[in-house]
């Protein structure tokens, strides 16, 4: 197996003013489980790009220092030498798959070919690997037909299947669902108990952390924080740099307030914290809570979105969206389900990409099929998923005046609504910057400020939060919430849970396309059994309290700690 060494390293793009990565000096020992955060442009893409040699070998840049993988030093190996022992998953899926495949088992079956390995040995591994990531249904489907987070996992696959000494996955649950994620991290968990050294960089670490050996905390291309998780989630001011976990929050709070002795480890589980907290809390027989499903009827023309019996039947006969009758009105509206509940699809349509199979749907009274993309622009802004489908201007600045521009808008609005965007997304010091210079969770940001300088009055966001550090993602709050304040309907899909508890007014739960439970955040994440159709967990503080027997559906770390006696 590979041990991996950092010898004072340094490493400075090209096209960088400032070091990316800046004395980084550490060991991962074999067979170890690694966990990377910090903020975004932090250094952690670029750690992970030098222990397959993708730096210096890809990549231009300046290099100081030693990487040796497994005894070779990486400046001498190349990336095919270093191949068979580091398999790695990047940020992005879309970057990792090869374009030329038609079928999902071609797709996996291409690194192996490379390898020169026999037909049926590839064959079993690939199908091994898919199954192993839960998508063996997904065999024959043309990969370029996929949703994100059915991409996400044909790369991993794709990745598994070579049997690397070493994984390193960047953000490998950025585009999946929360059951989806916690597959992948017990998959990477079963590789370390298997000897593999594991290494991944997440911002989910409310997942992520009960499985780790070790955690690094990078900031400003260096290494911050270095330990055991419970250790380093609970030092001075690491809020600052990483999203911690619900149940570390509970943990920590229960040693302040002297229920818990402060020398215990912090839980890093939802079981754990629930075991810490079961002692303390008082269980009520009732307290009025709801858990009501609400089925609203279709709304009338004024409504700003308006499905009627909404049906849509991609080529070759997947239904993706079921008869979908619901009206949207104000607020931020959240949109949950599992990978493949027809969560695109259906705000697809909210635009005219897509015009339904059967039924109608109305954006502010106009029927889409009676309207061209380019006229419900004026109405409806839409963030894709994958900014990269998106941006194509040579500067961030001029990303962001595409939109109200081609929207005819004279040029004080343009100005007003471009600076206001860039302010929203804190983007002012690299408005000149090339977005695709830019690490993919800012170049999210990008995509979203161009959708905001449109000034609609309907704007759409698909997973906004993924791969977002903690800062980025409370900037996407903070955002959102002033959009809805200034009268902006604003739909949200999300795999981020936490995210919707906190902004969301209404949380839809679709499910094979079909809306399963549609209400308030208190209402829907009370529904667990039926959220688990479509494999969503309520957040974590939710199970917490649930688990506790509380009747009242907990949405706050505040509101479980009002029954702690």
């Amino acid at each position: 197996m590979s041990r991996i060494v950092f010898e004072n390293v340094t490493y400075e793009y090209r096209t960088g003013e400032s070091p990316a990565v800046e004395d980084i000096d550490c060991e991962i020992d074999s067979g170890s489980f690694i966990g990377i955060a910090g903020p975004s442009d932090a250094g952690k893409s670029t750690f992970c790009r030098l222990v397959p040699g993708y730096i210096p070998h890809y990549f231009d840049g300046a290099l100081d220092g030693r990487t040796v993988v497994g005894g070779a030093d990486i400046a001498d190996a190349s990336i095919g030498d270093l191949a068979g022992q580091v398999g790695m998953l990047f940020e992005n899926p879309f970057d990792q798959l090869t374009g030329a495949s038609t079928t999902v088992l071609e797709e996996v079956a291409f690194g192996l070919e490379n390898l020169g390995l026999g037909r049926e040995e590839i064959v079993d591994r690939s199908i091994e690997s898919l199954r192993r990531v839960g998508i063996e249904e997904l065999i024959d489907r043309n990969p370029q037909r996929l949703s994100g987070g059915q991409s996400q996992r044909v790369a991993l696959a794709s990745v598994l299947a070579m049997q690397p000494d070493v994984l390193v996955l960047d953000e490998p649950t950025s585009q999946l669902d929360p059951h989806g994620a916690e597959a992948v991290f017990d998959i990477v968990a079963n590789m370390k108990s298997r000897g593999y050294t594991v290494i991944v960089v997440s911002q989910r670490l409310d997942r992520l952390a009960p499985h780790l050996d070790r955690l690094l905390v990078m900031d400003d291309g260096r290494i911050a924080h270095d330990g055991p998780p419970a250790e380093v989630l609970t030092e001075p001011g690491i809020e600052a740099l990483v999203d911690v976990p619900e149940a570390v929050r509970v943990g920590t709070r229960l040693r302040e307030e002297g229920y818990v002795d402060p020398d215990d480890p912090v839980a890093l589980s939802v079981e754990a914290a629930i075991s810490e907290l079961r002692p303390h809390v008082e269980t009520p027989a009732a307290d009025g809570g709801t858990t009501r499903q609400t089925k609203p009827e279709p709304g009338v023309d004024e409504s700003p979105i308006d499905f009627e019996n909404v049906r849509f039947e991609y080529e070759g006969g997947v239904e993706a969206l079921s008869g979908i009758s619901l009206s949207m009105d104000a607020g931020c509206v959240c949109l949950v389900g599992q990978n493949g509940a027809g969560k695109t699809t259906f705000v697809k349509h909210l635009n005219g990409l897509l015009d339904p199979t059967g039924g109608a749907v109305r954006i502010e009274g106009t029927d889409t099929r009676d309207a061209r993309v380019a006229q419900l622009a004026h109405h409806v802004g839409l963030a894709f998923q994958n900014p990269n489908d998106q941006l194509f201007h040579e500067s961030v600045e001029a990303e962001i005046r595409y939109g109200p521009t081609n929207l005819g808008y004279d040029e004080d609005r343009i100005e007003e609504a471009s600076e206001r965007a860039i302010e929203r997304l804190e983007l002012d010091d690299v408005r000149e910057d090339n977005p695709y210079d830019l690490g993919m969770p800012r170049r999210k940001l990008v995509a979203v400020a161009s959708v905001l300088a449109m000034d609609t009055p309907i704007v759409v966001l698909d997973e906004p939060t993924g791969g977002q550090d903690a800062p980025g993602i409370e900037l996407l709050g903070t955002a959102v919430e002033e959009l809805v304040a200034a009268g902006t309907l604003v739909v949200i899909i999300t795999h981020d849970v936490e995210f919707a508890r906190r902004h969301a007014d209404r949380v839809i739960a679709l499910g094979a396309g079909e809306v399963l439970l549609d209400g308030t955040p208190r209402e829907v994440f009370g529904r667990a059994e039926t959220l688990a159709e479509t494999d969503v967990d309520p957040p974590v503080i939710t199970r917490i309290g649930a688990r506790l027997g509380l009747s009242k559906t907990v949405l706050s770390i505040d509101g479980l700690f009002d029954r702690v006696d």
